[in-house]
């Protein structure tokens, strides 16, 4: 029975739990992860009914809400959180949400992580491999409205848009909000509650509102 306490590491990342008792206690005093595990792997078919692609061994835990009319490309070992007891770290506002305008375009790499993220685009947003991104962040490639007050409730076409770029092996945190023509750079990281509104350099640390540089990481 030894095995049952034996530490785990894919274990704790894919649930929190640090060994198979801990899974089982969890288990049985928070049924509703329980319910939540046991029906992902039916909602990959709310991203079907979206023409959402994606590669291999997706995951959707909660119900997403997903509004494409352009293009959505998913890759593979991917995680969509939208159930708050399928979140480890922090308590989600609401669940993913995906939206794409005809011209808009979502595309990721492998091994990104969704946590009630929200991205809408209506020119493109780009993310590479390896990203994580904490609760209820969110990624825009519109300013949605134009600045001039007139014409805030129309002319649609005058909106300005650029596209976002997010880099491999990037940690963002929760709360954020990623602005269009962003570019973040590789290695980085994002803190919590930031507001980026320009380029983040590769292997640096950028917090605050509007968020700026704080640190070179090392790149090993």
């Amino acid at each position: 029975m030894s095995f049952l306490f034996k530490y785990n590491e894919k274990l704790k990342f894919d649930t929190g739990n640090e060994n198979y008792y801990e899974l089982i206690k969890d288990g049985l005093l928070h049924f509703s992860k329980v319910i939540t595990f046991i029906t992902s792997p039916f909602l990959k078919i709310i991203l079907n009914l979206n023409g959402v692609s994606y590669g291999k061994n997706v995951t959707v835990f909660g119900i997403p809400r997903i509004e494409n009319k352009g293009s959505i490309k998913l890759g593979s070992n991917m995680r969509l959180i939208s159930a708050k007891c399928g979140y480890n770290s922090g308590n989600l506002a609401g669940g993913v949400f995906l939206r794409t305008s005809k011209s808009g375009k979502i595309t990721t790499g492998d091994e990104v992580y969704l946590n009630g993220t929200s991205i809408i685009s209506e020119e493109e947003i780009t993310l590479g491999n390896r990203i994580m991104i904490g609760a209820n962040t969110v990624i825009m490639d519109t300013n949605s409205h134009n600045v001039p007050y007139r014409d805030r409730l129309k002319r649609w076409d005058k909106i300005v848009r650029k596209p976002v770029k997010i880099e491999d092996d990037v940690w963002i945190g929760a709360n954020c909000f990623i602005m269009k023509g962003v570019t973040i750079g590789k290695g980085s990281i994002v803190g919590a509650g930031s507001v980026v509104i320009s380029e983040v350099k590769p292997f640096s640390i950028y917090a605050g509102n509007p968020a700026v540089f704080v640190k070179a990481i090392d790149e090993e």
